[in-house]
C-alpha cells in the first residue's frame, strides 16, 4: 500500500511531467521502453547478488531506499537546467526502474517461498486488489492537486510536491521491508545457467516458448503504449483531471475483477486465461482510433482493465508455476530481458518511427479519415500486430499444472455476461451482510 502511494504521486506522473517539459514522440517512446531494458539487466545483477549473498530482504531494502532518493533530483535538476530537462527526466526514470528491478529477483523469490502454490492465484489477486485500490486513490488525489496547481499557474510546484511525497512514501516502504519475513534461501547447485543457454533451449523449452510469445505480445503493445498519455494531453487537450480519471477507470476495473480472474486461474489454468484475454487485447488500441469521445474512451478503459488484469495475473502465476524458487531470480531476469528487448523494438524502432512518419489523412475512394495526429494510426498498427500474435504465437506453449478444462469461448461468454463484475458485487454484499447476520443469530446471553 505504501508502494501504491509512491506510484500514485510519483511514477504515474513522470510521463505527464515530461510532456509538460515538451517531450515529443521519440522521447516518450524511450521513456516507455528503455527503462524496461535497463531494468532487465539490473534484474540479472539482482539475481547474481541473491545467489552470492543468500539473503533477499537486505537487497530489497537497499534497492528500495535508492529508488526513493531518485525522486528528489527528478524535479530539482530540470528546474536548475531546463535546457536538458527532458533527457534528465528520462535518465532519472531509468534509474528509478533499475533500482526497482535490482530488487525484483530477491523479492519475487522471497514471495515464491512465502505464498503456498495452491492459493497463489487467489492470494495475488486479492493482494493486487488492495494495491490497485491504493494506486487509484493516490493517483486521483495527485491528479486533482496537479489540476489545481495548474489553474493557479504553479504547475512546477505541483510536480515538486508530488515527487516529494513519492520520495517519502518509498522511504517508508524501505523501512517496512526491514520487517518482512525472509525464509532461508538455498541456491541449488544447478541454479546458474547463462542467457545463451536460455536461448538455446527455446525450441524444446515450454517456458522459453511462453517467454517469447508474451514478449512479442508486449512488443506489439508497446508500439502504442508509450503514446497514450501524449495523445490525451497533447492531441485531445484533456486536463490532468481527465487524464487521471481515464487512467484510474482502467485500474478500478482491475480491482473489481481480479478475484474472479484469480479463481479462473486457479481452477482452469493460466494458459487459458492468457489465450482468452489475447482475443480482446488487439481491439483496445483500435478503439482509441475510432472515437475521441471522453466517455466512450472511459468505457474502453473498463474493458481494458478487465482484460489486462487477467492477462498480467496469469502471466505472473505461470512463471511461479513453471520455475522453482531457487531458479526464479535468474529465470525472471532472462524473462525480463527478452520482454524488454521486444518492448524497445516495438516502442522506439516501430512506434516512434510510425508516430513521426505516418500521415494524418487517409482516403479510399470517397471515404476520407482525418486524425488529430499520426498516433491513432499507430494505435491501429499495434492492434493488427496483436491479432497476429494472439492467433499464431500465444497458443504455442502448454499449461504446466493440472487444471479443469475450459474453452476460450466459455471464458469470453462469461466475461461478456458480466460475471467478473457481478461476482465481485455479490462478494462485497456477502462481506458486508455476514457480520450483521452473525450478530442477529446470537442469543441474548451470548
Amino acid at each position: 500500500m505504501v508502494w501504491s502511494l509512491m506510484w500514485g504521486f510519483g511514477e504515474s506522473y513522470i510521463a505527464p511531467f515530461a510532456i509538460a517539459l515538451k517531450a515529443g514522440s521519440t522521447a516518450m517512446a524511450f521513456m516507455g521502453t528503455l527503462p524496461g531494458l535497463v531494468g532487465a539487466f539490473a534484474q540479472i545483477a539482482g539475481a547474481n547478488i541473491v545467489e552470492r549473498v543468500g539473503k533477499r530482504r537486505p537487497i530489497s531494502v537497499v534497492c528500495t531506499a535508492l529508488q526513493s532518493l531518485c525522486y528528489l533530483p527528478l524535479f530539482i535538476i530540470p528546474y536548475l537546467f531546463p535546457s536538458v530537462a527532458v533527457p534528465v527526466v528520462v535518465c532519472i526514470y531509468i534509474l528509478i526502474t533499475a533500482a526497482n528491478s535490482l530488487a525484483s529477483p530477491a523479492w519475487t523469490s522471497m514471495m515464491g517461498d512465502v505464498v503456498p502454490d495452491k492459493v497463489r492465484g487467489a492470494y495475488f489477486a486479492r493482494r493486487n486488489q488492495f494495491i490497485i485500490a491504493g494506486m487509484i486513490l493516490t493517483m486521483t488525489v495527485a491528479g486533482c492537486a496537479l489540476w489545481m496547481f495548474k489553474r493557479h499557474d504553479m504547475i512546477w510546484m505541483g510536480f515538486a510536491g508530488l515527487f516529494v511525497i513519492a520520495f517519502l512514501a518509498r522511504a517508508a516502504g524501505a523501512g517496512l521491508l526491514t520487517r518482512h519475513y525472509d525464509p532461508p534461501y538455498h541456491a541449488a547447485k544447478d541454479t546458474y545457467y547463462s542467457f545463451l543457454d536460455f536461448l538455446r533451449r527455446t525450441p524444446k523449452s515450454n517456458f522459453a516458448r511462453f517467454t517469447f510469445a508474451i514478449a512479442i505480445m508486449n512488443g506489439a503493445t508497446n508500439i502504442a503504449a508509450p503514446f497514450f498519455g501524449l495523445y490525451m494531453l497533447r492531441d485531445l487537450h484533456w486536463s490532468y483531471l481527465q487524464f487521471t480519471l481515464n487512467t484510474a477507470t482502467a485500474m478500478l476495473a482491475q480491482v473489481i475483477v481480479l478475484p474472479w480472474w484469480g479463481r479462473i486461474s486457479d481452477r482452469h489454468g493460466n494458459r487459458m486465461v492468457i489465450i482468452a484475454t489475447s482475443v480482446i487485447i488487439p481491439l483496445l488500441p483500435i478503439a482509441w482510433a475510432l472515437t475521441t469521445n471522453f466517455y466512450a474512451l472511459l468505457l474502453v478503459q473498463v474493458v481494458s482493465g478487465l482484460t489486462w488484469s487477467g492477462f498480467n495475473l496469469a502471466v505472473a502465476n505461470f512463471i511461479y508455476d513453471s520455475v522453482t524458487s531457487s531458479k526464479l531470480p535468474r529465470t525472471l531476469s532472462y524473462f525480463g530481458i527478452v520482454n524488454s528487448v521486444f518492448s524497445l523494438l516495438g516502442g522506439v524502432v516501430i512506434g516512434a518511427f510510425l508516430a513521426e512518419h505516418l500521415p494524418v489523412n487517409y482516403g479510399l475512394g470517397q471515404f476520407r479519415v482525418s486524425f488529430l495526429s499520426a498516433l491513432p494510426a499507430v494505435f491501429v498498427v499495434s492492434g493488427l500486430i496483436r491479432v497476429f500474435v494472439g492467433v499464431f504465437l500465444i497458443p504455442i506453449f502448454k499449461e504446466v499444472r493440472k487444471s479443469e478444462p475450459i474453452s476460450t469461448g466459455e471464458i469470453l461468454r462469461r466475461m461478456t455476461y458480466g460475471e467478473p463484475f457481478a461476482g465481485q458485487i455479490s462478494e462485497i454484499i456477502n462481506f458486508v451482510s455476514s457480520p450483521m447476520r452473525g450478530n442477529g443469530d446470537k442469543p441474548d446471553d451470548a
